[in-house]
């Protein structure tokens, strides 16, 4: 079996190259087996186009969840090639979200001999997601973050920017379509999740099953400043879903339209602005996953 590592070097704090470094021995048992750092953003996603339709190729993505994105950004749906991810990140929400070891000896096994099993795939717009899209307080915070030199855990790196943001954001009104029902709705923010958490470990879309061919929507109405702190310490635990100003839905597709100026995050990473179109693949993406699948 062909297999393709792909790993940035840079990526949790130059973690992702510690990593492959403690893994060379192992790595060098493998037959077949091609090792590639990543250059610069987007390459990721060209090494792993070039493989897509490899059949019985397993493209192993080491690194944090935009280094994950971009990976299945290369892949598509319904790729030959299956993919297996390594946790070398600041927040590492989709190996956590999926059963993948942390121990990066263990997340290799499940690379290298774990179960392959078909999960869905999000798409917004243009482009592929893992985990979660997000619009509204949620993106403006990932916007303050990307915009700043940072290292340090996914976490604290959400804190400081939900600090920053905290008085700076007004909720804004959104027009939503879930499955063709359209309604405008004073918004503090809309997340649609395949995976449940983001940023570090906070179960935004606790509901969320990335093999049921559903998003899950989080739509958290108008709250004032202070208001947003207690929202968002419930969403650690996923209770934020049981306050009175969220609502959730399980849906294939919905489009989300606002001030255009309001940035859309996926994966953790910004994907453009509004308006957006997201909707679900289901059963699209073959991943190497541990015996008992997703957790």
């Amino acid at each position: 079996m062909p297999y393709r590592l792909i790993y940035n070097p840079i990526a949790g704090g130059r973690r992702a190259q510690k990593i492959v470094d403690g893994l060379a021995a192992a790595l060098a048992r493998v037959p077949d087996l091609e090792v590639t750092a990543t250059r610069d953003r987007g390459h990721a996603t060209e090494l792993a186009r070039a493989v897509a339709d490899v059949p019985g190729m397993v493209v192993i993505s080491v690194g944090g969840d935009g280094t994950h994105h971009e990976v299945v950004n290369g892949l598509g749906p319904h790729a030959a090639a299956a993919m297996a991810v390594i946790p070398a990140g600041s927040g590492n929400d989709f190996p956590a979200g999926i059963g993948v070891p942390a121990d990066p000896a263990l997340a290799l096994e499940v690379a290298l001999s774990g179960q392959p099993r078909a999960i869905d795939l999000g798409q917004v717009n243009d482009q592929y997601f893992l985990t979660v899209v997000g619009a509204g307080f949620d993106a403006e915070v990932a916007g303050d973050i990307n915009a700043r030199p940072h290292g340090g855990s996914g976490l604290w790196l959400y804190l400081g920017g939900i600090l920053r943001q905290l008085f700076r954001y007004r909720c804004q009104p959104l027009t939503v379509t879930l499955d063709g029902v359209t309604r405008t709705r004073d918004t503090l923010m809309i997340a649609a999740g395949n995976t449940a958490r983001y940023a570090g470990g906070i179960r935004i879309c606790p509901g969320a099953d990335p093999a049921d061919g559903r998003l899950e929507v989080v739509w958290v109405g108008a709250v004032s400043p202070l208001g947003i702190l207690p929202i968002l310490a419930r969403a650690y635990s996923g209770r934020h879903v049981e306050h009175r100003i969220t609502e959730t839905h399980a849906v294939r597709e919905l489009v989300v339209d606002g001030p255009p100026a309001l940035y859309v995050h996926a994966d953790g990473e910004l994907v453009g602005h509004l308006p957006v179109r997201i909707r679900i693949h289901p059963l699209a993406l073959t991943l190497q996953l541990p015996p008992a699948g997703v957790p």
